[in-house]
């Protein structure tokens, strides 16, 4: 018998941040579409290790997404 050969996964702290790309200073509640990538269907913020987003915007994205369903945009988490 043959074993498959296995693909090595690739490593997640090489994906680049794509605010850093863009030199993002401030992730606003109201732009939904900046936002939506980063929140899965039920409305939870995507972990940092899925998205590669660094720690500075992933803490801005926290507080921007929170903003946002306080002010009814999106949704509470399901």
């Amino acid at each position: 018998m043959h074993k498959k050969q296995q693909e090595k996964r690739t490593d997640p702290r090489a994906k680049k941040c794509p605010f850093c790309d863009k030199e993002v200073k401030y992730i606003d509640w109201k732009d939904y579409p900046t936002m939506k990538p980063f929140v899965d269907y039920f409305g939870n913020i995507m972990k940092r290790y899925y998205t590669g987003i660094c720690l500075k915007h992933q803490k801005m994205l926290k507080t921007s997404v929170e903003r946002a369903r306080f002010m009814g945009m999106l949704s509470y988490r399901k």
